[in-house]
């Protein structure tokens, strides 16, 4: 009898540790810690960007506060796969959120967000459908204190007038980054040959051929790519300089642990998707835990308890270790719908023994009679 009970407490370890690898697995896959960063220079095509990698500001480019008009251009092709959703191409912000400013593809428009401290939401001005893959073409998007007009290749395609707004309000702390958000995620691919930065509205006719004459309209930044090395790109704008970054490695300029859900990360039906992938994968964790537990102990509340503190810590793990890879976000919501779901197991699995001990004893109450 003990050897029996013996064999089916290595059977449920086993069945426990295998179960343990397959969550592992999947949640870290495809384990590339240690990924190399793909964006590189060359002096004909500019900054070439694919997936993943990031160029960042060493140091925020505070330079950048306090404007009161602006003008934001940039000399590029797009690879960038409209399927893919949102690229980051250029942005002085941590993430799609929290925002000074942010230039970014969305399947196959462009788009402009900022904050201001008149508005609580950063304002957008965008237009659809204007990238051609592998096509070269500029943008220039300006503010002149009353209203925000957008640019490709000289001529006007979009505008809006918004009034006077400021940005005092913008977060001094936030990076320069080029090819995707602060943390390495949202990347975009395609080539970038200038990026410049004007602390006024440029007039009409300075739209004229801009990636040509850079240096003569006196940017506040300017990065065309003829002063750098293998991992600097050297600001040519006014000082102080905002020089880039290139890390060899995939190193972001921050890693994000355990994020907050936006709204638009549960919306139906991706988040609802993923909610319910996450819940359902640990629920048979809390099942096996407990059945394995509940062959030594009688008690339903320490069961359930060591269960969910359990599926709290495989997640816990799962989710700092997710920060560390391109290709995955470390969530808090997927802390706490794994967490939950391993308590549902525990649940599921005392609900069983309850059903199946209440059959039991009325089977024995039968043979009485």
């Amino acid at each position: 009898m003990n050897v029996t009970i013996k064999n089916q407490s290595c059977t449920l370890l086993i069945l426990l540790s295998v179960y343990l690898c397959i969550l592992l697995l999947f949640g870290l896959w495809p384990m590339n810690f240690c990924e190399d960063n793909h964006a590189a220079v060359n002096h004909s095509d500019g900054l070439i960007l694919s997936h993943p990698s990031t160029v960042y500001s060493k140091e925020p480019p505070e330079k950048l506060l306090n404007l009161q008009e602006f003008t934001i251009c940039i000399d590029m092709s797009s690879d960038f796969a409209p399927s893919k959703g949102f690229g980051t191409i250029l942005s002085y912000a941590l993430d799609y959120e929290r925002v000074n400013f942010l230039v970014g593809q969305w399947r196959s428009g462009i788009e402009l967000r900022i904050a201001s401290d008149d508005h609580a939401r950063p304002i957008s001005i965008g237009r659809r459908e204007v990238f051609t893959k592998g096509t070269d073409s500029w943008f220039a998007i300006s503010y002149d204190g009353a209203a925000m007009s957008l640019y490709q290749d000289g001529e006007k395609i979009a505008s809006r007038r918004i009034g006077p707004i400021t940005f005092s309000s913008w977060n001094k702390s936030y990076p320069l980054i080029i090819g995707s958000d602060a943390s390495g995620r949202s990347s975009w691919k395609g080539a970038i040959r200038s990026v410049a930065i004007f602390d006024r509205a440029l007039r009409e006719d300075e739209f004229i051929d801009i990636p040509g004459r850079l240096q003569e309209l006196s940017p506040l930044v300017c990065y065309d790519y003829t002063n750098m090395d293998d991992t600097t790109i050297i600001d040519c704008g006014t000082p102080p300089p905002a020089h880039l970054t290139i890390p060899h490695r995939l190193i972001p300029y921050q890693r994000a642990f355990l994020e907050l859900p936006s709204m638009k990360d549960v919306r139906f039906p991706w988040g609802i998707l993923d909610i319910t992938i996450n819940l359902i994968g640990f629920v048979p964790l809390g099942f096996l835990i407990s059945l394995y537990i509940g062959r030594e102990s009688s008690s339903h509340t320490r069961s359930i308890l060591i269960s969910i503190a359990a599926g709290f810590m495989v997640s816990f793990i799962i989710e700092i270790s997710q920060a560390y890879l391109s290709s995955r976000s470390s969530s808090m919501l997927d802390l706490i719908n794994n967490t939950v779901g391993s308590g549902l197991g525990a649940l599921l699995y005392h609900f069983r023994k309850g059903v199946l001990h209440r059959r039991l004893s009325g089977y024995r109450h039968l043979d009485v009679f």
